[in-house]
């Protein structure tokens, strides 16, 4: 007994450091200096931002940020603790993520944490400094929710308005959970329509939705972010990674393993199953296969419902272990675990307990070739650096940037996607001899044809980004420096401390 016991316990704690290893991951993302910067902006003027600023090539135009409240956020923990509070930020919401689901799904023992070491892989996927962590633990807080209200529970229901208040104004994330929601609204309708004892319950749904649908106009832009948010999600965008579907590959293993195991357990199981919770599981699981970004939370959703339904499946291949494996298994264990917590720190990581901009990935380098030759004006700017670039160089306004349709015209973003493959793009949306200089990936193709243009030279190059100007001759820095200057190979390399 005491044996199976310290299996267990040693099980559970691997887990919860793999958890910790995975939500621990420090890489910027390309959003995070633009949410740093808008929040700031919104804290010292203490008004929301609704005209676009930061841009040359849409200055003036309206600025729906659906994001608003996070960014303030983000911001407050930036002045207060910098970097690191924006790790400790991201690693305390995944780790309360985590805890809840396997608190809904506890009555699957051993399965839910057996699940867990697999469904955190892939919400980890979700959990970088962005607005989703919020909407991670906003879908597992309304699971809890209509938990409490299937169970005569009342006082959830009030409840539900007050979350989707905060969440509408903190992430349009919130439209996710309206759909969670109704789904398990009209399934309870149609499982318990002939339910005397169920209709209360069935009226409580019914009026949650309601007041919640009622709530999200509760917000500085009231209707019209709620009709920019649905245009915004019916619109395909192949040209990002993480609005396609999950490639079948390592990289995505996890989600198609805890679909696959999630199937089996709502096939076999002989406990009864709700069809609200059925029928939720398949929507996430739709929704993830459509795109990847959708992938995190269908792994919150399954770990929240499936394992009781799990553990009831597999219990007819249950059988005890020789106790000399049980031993091995503790002490292989205890071993996984003492190595999961050190490659937390260590593993492909400069500086462990702040977030970091990968040097390969991102032009640290090149910005500060820019800032120590002066270089200013409107910049061309690759469209997963249009953020760091708001943030860090002040004085080059990008062309575009993470924000989108919130503030970009599609004919805009259409052109830049064209302009980076050097295709024929529309001159009337981007004006590219408008700019004064650019900022491209090396190797891409938009940034070679640009250097061949005439009025167009490079100035700056290694390996992760060039820099290129228009009339060299505007900017006097350069007039004594042999041009292009080549970066060393070190200066893409490594991992730069987030600032």
């Amino acid at each position: 007994m005491q044996l199976t016991r310290a299996l267990k316990l040693t099980f559970s704690a691997w887990v919860l450091a793999l958890a910790l290893f995975q939500f621990s991951e420090n890489t910027a993302d390309p959003d995070l200096w633009g949410h740093v910067v808008f929040g700031r902006e919104m804290i010292h003027s203490q008004s929301v931002l609704k005209t676009e600023t930061f841009s040359w090539t849409a200055p003036g135009q309206p600025f729906i940020n659906h994001e608003y409240g996070f960014d303030i956020i983000l911001a407050a923990v930036h002045s207060l603790a910098g970097g690191p509070g924006i790790l400790l930020l991201k690693v305390g919401m995944g780790l309360l993520v985590f805890w809840f689901c396997l608190k809904l799904g506890r009555a699957g023992g051993a399965a839910a944490w057996g699940l867990g070491a697999l469904a955190v892989v892939e919400i980890s996927y979700g959990f970088a400094a962005r607005p989703q962590i919020f909407t991670a633990l906003g879908i597992v807080t309304v699971i809890f929710a209509l938990r409490q209200i299937h169970e005569d529970r009342w006082k959830w229901v009030v409840g539900l308005p007050v979350l989707f208040l905060v969440w509408i104004n903190i992430h349009g994330g919130a439209l996710a959970g309206v759909g969670l929601l109704g789904l398990a609204a009209g399934a309870t309708t149609l499982q318990y329509y002939k339910d005397e004892d169920r209709q209360k319950t069935i009226i409580a749904l019914w009026l949650g939705v309601l007041a919640v649908i009622t709530v999200l106009f509760c917000n500085p832009w009231g209707v019209e972010l709620l009709r920019w948010l649905i245009k915004s999600l019916l619109w395909f965008r192949p040209e990002i990674e993480e609005w396609n579907p999950a490639p079948l590959g390592w990289d995505h293993a996890a989600l198609f393993i805890v679909m696959a195991i999630s199937a089996y357990a709502w096939a076999f199981t002989k406990r009864p199953r709700a069809l609200w919770e059925l029928a939720v599981c398949a929507a996430f699981a739709v929704l993830a296969l459509r795109s990847v970004r959708n992938a995190p939370l269908f792994c919150v959703v399954a770990l929240a419902l499936v394992p009781p339904h799990l553990a009831d499946a597999l219990s007819r291949w249950r059988h005890d272990f020789p106790i000399g494996l049980k031993k091995a298994a503790v002490v292989l264990l205890v071993l996984a675990t003492a190595g999961t917590v050190a490659a937390t720190f260590f593993r492909n990581k400069d500086n462990p307990f702040t977030m970091e901009a990968p040097r390969a990935k991102y032009p640290i380098a090149a910005v500060d070739f820019i800032r120590a030759h002066d270089l200013k004006g409107k910049m061309l700017v690759f469209f997963d650096w249009g953020d760091l670039a708001i943030a860090q160089l002040p004085d080059c306004p990008p062309s575009i940037d993470g924000r989108l349709d919130a503030c970009y015209s599609r004919e805009l973003i259409k052109a830049h996607w064209k302009f980076y493959n050097a295709e024929p793009y529309d001159e009337k949306a981007l004006e590219v001899n408008a700019a004064d200089l650019a900022l491209l990936p090396s190797n891409l193709a938009g940034a070679i044809a640009l250097g061949k243009k005439p009025e167009w030279q490079a100035v700056y190059f290694d390996d992760t980004a060039v820099v290129l100007v228009r009339q060299a001759g505007r900017f006097p820095k350069l007039g004594s420096l042999k041009l292009p200057v080549e970066g060393p190979k070190a200066e893409s390399l490594g991992r730069a401390a987030f600032k």
